[in-house]
């Protein structure tokens, strides 16, 4: 096992490089552009890492790349080895040797965060760079968004990448960019998956009823929106925050419902949940509108159970409605999660009218 501390100790001693080791091996090993496919295939992390081992202090020296990532300014050749795939080994080693290449400034102002996410690297490199630098997540670039805004527009981020930013900054899913729109507008503009959809509704509701400044849309509005730029909408997304929206607003005078028919639709919406299952959305539901459980019209002995079992899932997350996506560490509070709100459920049952009992 290579022992990277060690490793910088022996290198520590001199600044020369090992003979037939020069610091324009690195150069000539990652310049190559990240956003043409064939050029990042190229990319040896073999390579680099063994270069590394013999010469870590590489990392630290600045280069103009051809590709432009730090534009007309040179820049540490740790952001490189991100968007070019680098592996978390590769990672380590730049970033012990080079600490100061985490504060870098790159192109469009992004950060070294920024660019991981934008090249959707494996959630075990975002977790290093978050755990070596935390202020990275609250970082903003040229349009004013923080990394949670990009890991809600790219695709090619993952669910466990979202979970993961807002563990570390949960007051993210409230950030807006310079059009006023939340992670959870970009994430519906964007047509991203359903799963980053409810994490993003979970982790702040409020922003279904925001509307950004750039044509006054909330995030549904996004979500079904038809439009030449955009590719088409997702049924079950727009279905989905057509339902919350409308269970968030149940008891409100102006939904043109009398209260037989809140009722009905609010159980139609739950029994819908339960059946995905979604523990969460139904927690956030009862949380949310405190008229839920009235119209529900739940016996008040049935009452301080349920209240408390809603009320212990704090710091939980959508996850819990799409078991085996990722087996990874960031999913370890589901089972107790979901077993709190297979009890809510339950508790609701002794009530069949509530979610549609058998």
């Amino acid at each position: 096992m290579f022992d990277i501390e060690a490793n910088l100790h022996e290198f520590s001693m001199s600044s020369l490089p090992p003979r037939g080791c020069r610091d324009e091996d690195l150069l000539r090993l990652i310049d190559l552009c990240p956003f043409l496919a064939s050029e990042k295939r190229q990319y040896d992390d073999n390579a680099v890492l063994t270069l590394l081992q013999k010469n870590p202090q590489a990392a630290c020296l600045r280069h103009s790349y051809r590709c432009g990532i730090g534009n007309t300014t040179k820049v540490h050749p740790l952001a490189l080895a991100v968007a070019l795939g680098g592996s978390l080994a590769v990672i380590e080693l730049m970033v012990l040797a080079c600490p100061q290449a985490l504060e870098e400034k790159l192109s469009g102002r992004r950060n070294i965060l920024h660019y991981a996410i934008a090249e959707g690297v494996d959630v075990d490199i975002i977790q290093y760079l978050t755990s070596q630098n935390p202020c990275l997540v609250s970082e903003v670039d040229s349009f004013q968004a923080i990394p949670l805004h990009l890991a809600s527009t790219y695709p090619t981020s993952s669910p466990a990448v979202l979970r993961h930013l807002l563990r570390v900054h949960p007051e993210g899913a409230k950030s807006l960019d310079h059009r006023s729109q939340t992670p959870l507008h970009r994430a519906c503009r964007c047509r991203d998956s359903l799963e980053k959809v409810l994490i993003l509704v979970e982790a702040y509701p409020e922003a279904l009823c925001w509307e950004d400044s750039q044509h006054g849309l909330t995030p549904l509005g996004w979500a079904e929106r038809i439009d030449h730029r955009l590719s088409d909408p997702i049924p079950e997304v727009v279905e989905m925050l057509q339902q919350i929206e409308g269970i968030l607003t149940l008891g409100s005078s102006d939904n043109g419902r009398n209260e037989d028919e809140e009722c009905h639709y609010a159980q139609q919406i739950l029994r819908h949940f339960r059946s995905i299952p979604w523990w969460g959305g139904i927690r956030m539901l009862f949380s949310r509108n405190v008229k839920l459980v009235s119209l529900l019209n739940v016996p008040m002995g049935l009452l301080p159970e349920l209240l408390g079992l809603i009320g212990s899932g704090d710091n939980i997350n959508a996850s819990s409605c799409f078991h085996g996506n990722d087996n990874n560490s960031e999913g370890r509070e589901e089972p107790s999660f979901k077993y709190r709100m297979e009890s809510v459920c339950s508790v609701l049952l002794q009530c069949p009218d509530v979610v549609g009992g058998q």
